[in-house]
């Protein structure tokens, strides 16, 4: 039924009732039209990280899209039609701040979900004030104050899930005993401070042994680094790379004779976009990624229905993008992210930001990626920080395939869930 013939249709009932109301006694009133939740979403749109923030638009427009088709989020009576408003983060502090601002004041949003940007800081100093709830990458929060801070969920731990990720890709390779981790020294994380405690865990816990290999921000030859990291024996890669840089990395060190798994803390693009970068499809081979894709998840339970859910949306996706690959980031970030919000109003029958907070502070959610409980004094000073599956792909021939799993059940821990795989291995 079309909006107009729905507006019409209204209209036609409401003079019918008010006719009968004058000869008649007084009958109840229709219910309220569908309320609107206005929602909003900061990511890389230009810059060279843009890759990502264009792959996860259309799947998070979809997820609202088919909640809409669905007649609504239902919030206690009222039932809340969702708008997604998008605003440009590229990458800078000051520039992602600003489309925050745009996002509050011009289009009037009760949130900000899926921000993994490097500005933190200063996106919540905008969100704040204005008790707008964010939801974030922990990826820059190292200012974060949970008593100054208390509208921020980090619903995306970017920064702790590369230990797992990294554990996924070595124990799918038995035989590799050396992890080399790569990345663009200087910038805004502090790799070595945040990973060098937890080397001799590793090595003591697994008999993984961690070396380092880093490279100046902008390197596009990376066959110095390469020869280094056979020096050190490497066997698997990590890399917090960019699209580009992984791409780059994977085609020369093909090109030097060398077939090392690279895993990759976000997921990897479309496959045409990798080839091109790496050149061909065998420097392409054993290049993994973050692949939280729900309907493939092996060790964590998604609830029905938010297993149908995404289904629906790779379903739709397909459907309005024939020849495109849904980016298997979309439920890493920006899908669930909105699903957080979306069952926290739901469990707290409001939108008011300190009862959804409230809901969230110690709460127990069903998301697209399992069920967690927000507990525990460690998160960064605050229990708001959601875990994750850590699922990821390997590419094999054309295509990605499911590679394996090690789900960060709490992310309390500060190494990032070090205890946890002792305590799974004595079950």
């Amino acid at each position: 039924m079309s909006g107009k013939y729905k507006l019409l249709t209204s209209m036609v009932l409401a003079i019918v009732l008010i006719a009968i109301s004058a000869c008649a006694t007084p009958v109840a009133q229709a219910p309220d039209e569908a309320k609107v939740l206005k929602i909003g979403s900061v990511m890389p749109f230009t810059g060279p990280a843009s890759f990502w923030g264009i792959a996860e638009r259309p799947v998070m427009q979809i997820y609202a899209d088919l909640i809409n088709e669905d007649g609504g989020l239902k919030i206690v009576v009222d039932i809340y039609k969702v708008e997604i408003n998008f605003a440009d983060g590229p990458m800078d502090p000051s520039l992602d701040a600003a489309a925050a601002r745009n996002l509050i004041y011009d289009k009037n949003v009760k949130a900000i979900l899926g921000y993994f940007g490097i500005g933190y800081p200063a996106v919540s100093s905008v969100t704040t004030p204005e008790k707008v709830i964010l939801d974030s990458s922990t990826i820059s929060m190292g200012t974060f104050d949970a008593a100054r801070e208390p509208y921020s969920i980090f619903g995306f731990p970017n920064v702790e899930m590369s230990m797992n990720q990294a554990m996924a890709v070595m124990h799918a390779f038995p035989e590799a005993k050396t992890l080399c981790w790569v990345y663009a020294s200087g910038g805004n994380v502090d790799v070595e401070k945040i990973y060098g405690p937890v080397d001799e865990a590793l090595e003591e816990t697994y008999g993984i042994k961690s070396v380092r290999v880093g490279y100046p921000a902008g390197t596009v030859n990376f066959t110095a680094y390469i020869a280094k990291m056979a020096e050190l024996k490497a066997d698997v890669l990590y890399s917090f790379g960019m699209p580009l840089e992984i791409g780059l990395l994977a085609k020369q060190r093909y090109q030097m004779g060398y077939k090392w798994p690279i895993g990759s803390c976000a997921a990897l693009l479309d496959h045409k976009t990798v080839r091109g970068i790496a050149g061909s499809e065998e420097a392409m081979q054993n290049l993994c990624g973050d692949y939280c894709l729900p309907w493939l998840l092996k060790k964590v339970t998604v609830a029905p229905k938010y297993l149908d859910m995404a289904i629906r949306i790779r379903d739709t996706y397909k459907a309005k993008y024939p020849d495109k690959e849904l980016y298997a980031g979309s439920f890493g970030t920006g899908v669930p992210a909105m699903g957080h919000y979306f069952e926290a109003v739901q469990m707290a029958g409001t939108t008011d930001p300190d009862k959804v907070m409230g809901v969230l502070r110690g709460g127990t959610l069903e998301t697209f990626l399992g069920k967690y409980t927000l507990s525990g004094t460690e998160s960064f000073g605050a229990p708001v920080v959601f875990g994750y599956p850590c699922a990821m792909s390997i590419i094999k021939g054309n295509e990605s395939i499911y590679l394996n799993e090690e789900p960060m059940w709490d992310v309390d821990h500060p190494v990032g869930g070090i205890e946890l795989y002792k305590n799974l291995d004595n079950k």
